[in-house]
């Protein structure tokens, strides 16, 4: 783990050099305003490039012809396509083609990003009662299933949205996320009825805006016929309706989609067919890509820029959404834990150096040597792809005063160490030992350098993730039922469509992720106005409402520190072949969302390479 210091000092020392010597506080934001920043403080936007390397997405809708056959690859089989039972992300590769949502995410034309409003896919509209208690769904007519045995060609009806809904509640592990119950009192859909053959009914416990995500999940209540229970076996073969047709599944080998003629959106897909090759091995997917049989993106940040300069005619882009999860630094209430005193989380948040980690983790040094500016973004816990809700904490004027915790200055961070009469007193940093993946303990490594440095005491503590970590660590509060612990610790987080059920998953002590917040009595119970705010986010269906609240939030827990955000939010680069049109010219809602609905309108360019030099 050294090593990932040695590479930081050096970061540090050349953004220091940059500056012309300036001061180690507030070294991150000075830097980033010496750079000349765009969109509000975010740099890497359109133009920071002097590689002539980088492709910027154009639409070429205008000249998109139909026909041709994609091809595209996955990284491992399907393990099973019957997305009702299963929660194996495999099946999503065939389920999220083949099968609807009765909502989707509006996809957005670049270069705006998508907001994650809803419209309707199953469902031609929906409407919500004045008391936010009861959805209503008009499916839309003249959709028909399959046309092959046993679906024939049938309409779609209200029986088959209550069939998927009664199988995936009874079967399916993630019904949680979707399903109010007394161990999920935060979810809010208690049923789902029809009325008759074209409306459904959803009946909700408590207002919550993020109901329209779950029911365009790329993950929640995919929409199946109910001959999928016992007319076919949904596990090896689809009948659906969506932009693909599953026509061919050959294990360990690949899949062919075909699009279906009956697609209600008239004119797409483009394509005829959509080939998945099955490829596990990376080394055989880069030169498979690299000879021309692969045309999505296979390459790895460390091989990009090799991989373009080996085959000029490719196209390299920057990638346009930013991760809604990330790796947070957490607190210990119990066993009177220093970190009750919020004065010495706002230190431990002042002592994370984030451009220093987006240099070192997000290979933005790396990258600058070729020329290429990378998009990189910080933020409190409304994260960065939380696009519509995110501002940068680097620019205080917008941000509020609270910003000021958010960025690194170890000076004011030992004037709050003092303050709270920290006298130096060995505190645990506890972690997974065999972490969640390699970008997880370069986190743990750079953080417990970076809060030693700055002046506090702390221990690496390695937990054994299924015995140690996960019960006493990381889900330390749930339920009441643990005793809590002293100390900070490293989380990793997952990503959730919506920015209320991100909040309150970590926030709320009724949730299943809960990371406990309060300065004073028992963390369990959580910070009472921190609960108001974020009921208040979820209850409000009006995006722009939402935005003024999770303002009041962002700032609210900034002053609070409640969770220490560490991640590196950084744009990959992504390598095409240019035979793919559009890519990158339409955006979807990428938190949680199908990526079949923005590529809908890719298209096969016979004219470009690899199919022409």
């Amino acid at each position: 783990m050294s090593g990932y210091w040695e590479r930081m000092t050096k970061s540090r020392l050349s953004r220091r050099r940059a500056l012309g010597g300036a001061a180690v506080a507030g070294a991150g934001a000075i830097a980033l305003g010496v750079a000349g920043c765009g969109g509000g403080g975010e740099s890497g936007t359109a133009g920071g490039d002097a590689s002539g390397l980088l492709s910027q997405p154009v639409d070429s809708t205008s000249r998109a012809k139909p026909g041709g056959a994609v091809r595209d690859f996955r990284n491992e089989d399907i393990t099973s396509m019957d997305a009702l039972t299963n929660n194996s992300f495999t099946r999503t590769g065939v389920s999220n083609y083949v099968y609807p949502r009765l909502l989707k995410f509006k996809v957005a034309k670049a270069p705006h990003r998508a907001s994650g409003e809803n419209e309707g896919e199953l469902a031609d509209h929906y409407e919500i009662t004045g008391d936010k208690l009861q959805l209503t769904f008009k499916l839309r007519q003249g959709l028909k299933w399959d046309p092959r045995s046993p679906t024939n060609g049938r309409p779609i009806d209200a029986d088959d949205v209550v069939f998927s809904w009664d199988r995936f509640t009874r079967l399916s592990p993630l019904k949680g996320d979707i399903l109010y119950s007394e161990s999920s009192p935060g979810v809010p859909v208690m049923s789902l009825k029809a009325t008759d053959k074209s409306t459904v009914v959803a009946q909700l416990h408590h207002p919550d805006a993020a109901v329209l995500h779950l029911f365009a999940s790329s993950v929640i209540l995919p929409i199946m016929p109910r001959e999928a229970d016992g007319g076919f076996d949904p596990r090896g073969t689809a009948r659906g309706y969506g932009p693909w047709m599953l026509s061919d599944y050959r294990p360990s080998q690949g899949l062919t989609f075909t699009k279906n003629p009956d697609y209600h959106v008239k004119g797409r897909p483009f394509p005829d067919s959509w080939e998945v090759a099955i490829v596990p091995e990376y080394a055989t997917r880069l030169a498979q890509f690299k000879a021309g049989n692969i045309w999505t993106t296979v390459v790895t940040q460390d091989d990009v820029i090799q991989a373009k300069k080996d085959q000029p005619q490719t196209s390299l882009r920057q990638d346009d959404v930013y991760s809604s999860g990330g790796t947070t630094i957490a607190f210990g209430y119990d066993n009177n834990s220093i970190f009750r005193d919020k004065r010495l989380r706002q230190a431990v948040s002042m002592l994370i150096d984030r451009e220093a980690i987006i240099d070192v983790v997000g290979n933005r040094q790396k990258f600058a040597a070729d020329g290429l500016d990378v998009a990189a973004r910080t933020s409190g816990l409304v994260t960065p792809g939380f696009d519509f809700f995110w501002v940068d904490p680097r620019d205080e004027k917008k941000f509020g005063p609270n910003a000021k915790y958010l960025n690194y200055n170890p000076a004011e961070a030992k004037k709050l160490m003092s303050a709270a009469g920290y006298n130096g007193a060995e505190v645990d940093f506890n972690y997974r030992a065999d972490g969640y993946s390699a970008t997880y303990l370069r986190l743990h490594a750079i953080t417990l350098g970076m809060l030693k440095e700055g002046g506090f005491n702390v221990v690496a503590k390695p937990r054994e993730y299924q015995t140690d970590f996960l019960p006493n660590y990381h889900f330390a509060y749930v339920q009441g039922e643990k005793k809590g612990f002293a100390g900070l610790n490293l989380r990793a987080e997952t990503a959730y469509t919506s920015l209320g059920t991100w909040l309150y998953s970590l926030l709320n002590p009724t949730a299943s992720r809960y990371m406990g917040a309060t300065d004073i009595g028992d963390a369990r119970k959580g910070d009472a106005t921190l609960i108001k705010m974020i009921d208040d986010l979820r209850g409000e269906f009006d995006l722009d409402k939402q935005k003024q609240i999770a303002r009041k939030l962002d700032e609210y827990l900034a002053d609070a520190a409640y969770g220490i955000p560490v991640t590196a939010y950084t744009l990959n680069f992504a390598l095409y072949w240019p035979v793919l049109g559009n890519v990158g010219a339409f955006r979807g809602y990428t938190q949680g969302a199908p990526p079949v609905h923005e590529r809908l309108e890719w298209w096969v360019d016979t004219e470009a390479a690899p199919l022409k030099s």
